[in-house]
């Protein structure tokens, strides 16, 4: 939506907000509201800036009618409000909500918004910025610490930028008590929630595929790369995907297995590519797996592969976030749904189960 306003108009709107247009997208971030909902949800400080920011705009539009006027007749119909303040402080924000930038991939810094105001999260923080949520109050939708409620990195959303995907932390965070296993996640540093802003939305979708039974999951001797491609090759909106590339390694007793999607060629301007990537292993001797990770993988948009082929010789990514990983013993389904639950949407990684099984 934030085409319907061009560079100059978003400059003119943002001037005239001045520190506020920044206050207002940092607490939108804060208390997880996207631009649709800015005038919907009564959080206490997100009423507060949004509506010093409207009075601002409604003095602008007495001011300079003409050229308030001018900038609302060329949103959509569906950003045409009543209030035309309302309609251009939504159409504005659009444009910083929807920005996924590159620093996302940054790991986290002990003196950002949230571990200043939780330095007890410091010392639980991993090489790769992950925190260990064993025996906190980590929750599906946020982890609780304090009087906060921290929000999930924002690459553990669904596509990146909805809600956060709480069906993969939920089965994280189950099968690791089931199973006694250690849970890290990343955590949006950015973002800083208190606990009565706290809220969970609900999108029943499920992605559940077969666990993975064959009788070559212990076999050393069984490894390669299998690679699934869309028909369509990822063109298609439900289906944005152009394949998915399983690769089982082997060291010692210990198998390896690698899956990564491959995406369909960027768009015109695109600076950069995001893929999912999951990393597990297996002990064949206590058949079981001891480790999986999921992550998401960054490539320089002029340089991404446009075909299966130079898929093969991607690399490893110019920008690379581990997003959550548990370690211990667990059986196959475990991993088998942890891996569907990462690649939800993406109908390939039902059809490799599928076909595995």
């Amino acid at each position: 939506m934030s085409d319907d306003l061009n560079i100059s108009d978003m400059a003119a709107i943002g001037g005239r907000l001045g520190p506020l247009y920044d206050d207002l997208c940092q607490t939108m971030l804060d208390v997880d509201t996207a631009p649709l909902f800015l005038f919907s949800k009564g959080s206490p400080r997100l009423v507060e800036v949004r509506d010093k920011a409207v009075t601002v705009l409604d003095r602008w539009a007495v001011e300079e009618p003409n050229v308030v006027a001018s900038i609302y007749e060329l949103l959509m119909d569906v950003l045409q409000k009543p209030s035309v303040s309302e309609s251009l402080l939504e159409a504005v924000t659009w444009a910083t909500h929807s920005k996924l930038s590159i620093d996302l991939f940054d790991n986290p810094s002990p003196d950002s918004r949230v571990f200043a105001a939780a330095p007890n999260l410091i010392p639980l923080l991993d090489e790769s910025g992950l925190v260990t949520v064993t025996d906190l109050d980590a929750r599906p939708w946020g982890l609780h610490t304090g009087n906060y409620a921290f929000q999930y990195h924002q690459l553990l959303r669904r596509g990146f930028g909805s809600n956060i995907h709480y069906e993969l932390i939920g089965t994280v965070l189950r099968l690791a008590k089931q199973h006694d296993l250690i849970a890290r996640f990343a955590l949006d540093d950015r973002r800083l929630r208190y606990k009565d802003e706290y809220e969970e939305w609900e999108e029943r979708d499920f992605w559940y595929g077969r666990s993975l039974v064959a009788e070559d999951l212990d076999n050393l001797s069984a490894v390669g790369e299998t690679f699934h491609g869309d028909p369509d090759g990822g063109t298609s909106w439900l289906h944005p995907y152009a394949g998915l590339s399983v690769r089982w390694t082997a060291d010692g007793p210990l198998k390896g297995v690698e899956i990564e999607e491959f995406m369909p060629p960027p768009k015109p301007g695109a600076e950069w590519v995001f893929a999912r990537y999951l990393h597990a292993i297996r002990d064949t001797e206590r058949k079981a797996f001891v480790h999986c990770d999921g992550a998401v993988k960054a490539f320089a948009a002029a340089q991404y592969p446009m075909s299966q082929q130079g898929f093969r010789t991607r690399g490893k990514g110019d920008r690379y976030r581990k997003l959550f990983r548990i370690d211990g013993q667990f059986p196959t389904a475990v991993w088998s749904e942890l891996a569907c639950s990462w690649f939800r949407g993406n109908k390939l990684i039902l059809e490799y189960f599928e076909t595995a099984t």
